[in-house]
């Protein structure tokens, strides 16, 4: 099968790029055939591989820009309309070349308007993989433009049951169209990392310094929480400097270290060595850092949120604390440093839990068999239309 796979954040740090790549690398090893488009990096032209190392695809890389909200302002719409035209033409005639018989666009509801260019000139069916709910990393909830996505698409794909219960909401007259696939794992990964050896123990966060993550509500813990623990934050993002501020007010400024964006063999390692994994998001679609630390047999502390595991379990495999509650996230990381027997033995059971996880390579076959079946209905339908 050729497949065009839309994914404007494939070259970003992030769970998406992870969860995408494997997809593709499962896919080019069964012999399918991969072209990714992806937005092209802002300032000068850089010497950038044409072939991703993933999967051996070719990368074609147009500049984007993201359709806005309100609150962006007037300017934004202005910029947003001088450059659509030309950046949807580029785009066009990238996924053309490829000859696809099918796209698969993981974006989200602000690339709208580029996948529905993609469905008036590309003759191939859509599938829209949700990696997300109503907010997204890069904005606010948009009834309007989710539906704009949604009808672009002949099948969309949800990462969670949670995403995929807001998706038919969004569109109850394609309900049947949204079908659940979870994120697979690759257990080895992180259950067999080395350890970190840290000079202290310490917190592990995990992911985008943005508001979504939670980790202003994570400093806020720790200082309240009164323990000898350390928070190592892996991962950038622009609260970057609010969070050290925060940090700094709180008096645990020296104790709270940001370490950037991580290699994944450096990510495994600071899992395996963390005292806790906390994940104190506000929202997820999946959450990546969940399952790769219940691997890891780390003890955890998560938001209470619906698309984490059923296997995560308060009190039993994990704690879990209600979302935006500083006191009882500080209760929960207290629990876990002073009490280490309990710690390892909620790790020991997360580990356990784990290994019903889905790996990558099932999680490839049944997408691929979406894939096969939306290709297969668009055949039909033109052979009736024929």
């Amino acid at each position: 099968m050729r497949i065009a796979v839309y994914c404007p954040h494939y070259e970003d740090a992030g769970g998406v790029r992870e969860v995408v790549r494997h997809l593709n690398a499962g896919m080019a090893a069964r012999g399918h055939a991969l072209t990714v488009v992806t937005r092209a990096p802002g300032g000068p032209p850089g010497a950038l591989p044409p072939i991703d190392p993933a999967s051996g695809a070719a990368i074609v890389r147009v500049r984007l820009v993201r359709a806005p909200y309100p609150a962006l302002g007037a300017r934004a719409y202005r910029r947003f309309l001088h450059r659509f035209p030309g950046t949807a033409l580029h785009l066009v005639r990238a996924a053309r070349r490829a000859e696809p018989e099918m796209v698969a666009a993981h974006c989200t509801k602000f690339h709208a308007p580029y996948v529905l260019a993609l469905r008036l000139a590309v003759r191939a069916p859509i599938v829209v993989h949700l990696h997300n709910g109503p907010e997204t990393a890069d904005g606010p909830e948009s009834p309007r433009l989710q539906r704009l996505l949604q009808r672009c698409a002949t099948r969309v794909i949800a990462v969670s049951p949670a995403v995929a219960e807001y998706a038919r909401a969004v569109l109850p007259r394609r309900a049947e169209g949204v079908v659940t696939v979870p994120n697979g794992t690759d257990a080895e990964e992180f259950a067999d990392a080395p350890p970190a050896r840290p000079t202290r123990p310490y917190v592990l966060g995990v992911g985008g310094l943005a508001p979504r993550k939670g980790f202003d509500l994570l400093i806020d813990a720790l200082a309240a929480a009164d323990t000898d623990l350390d928070l190592l934050l892996a991962g950038d993002g622009p609260e970057r400097t609010a969070l050290a501020a925060r940090a700094a007010a709180h008096g645990v400024g020296t104790r709270v270290h940001f370490e950037g964006h991580v290699e994944r063999t450096v990510l495994a390692s600071l899992v395996r060595g963390a005292a806790v994994v906390a994940i104190p998001s506000r929202f997820e679609g999946f959450s990546l850092v969940c399952r790769e630390a219940m691997q890891a047999g780390a003890p955890i502390v998560a938001s209470a949120l619906p698309v984490f595991p059923p296997e995560l379990r308060d009190g039993e495999t994990g704690l879990l604390v209600p979302v935006g509650d500083v006191p009882a996230l500080a209760r929960a990381l207290r629990l876990l440093a002073t009490d280490p027997e309990r710690a390892r033995a909620l790790g020991a059971a997360a580990r356990a839990a784990a290994r019903g996880f889905p790996k990558w390579d099932q999680v490839t076959a049944r997408i691929l068999a979406e894939y096969a079946a939306v290709v297969g209905q668009r055949a039909n339908e033109e052979r009736i239309a024929g």
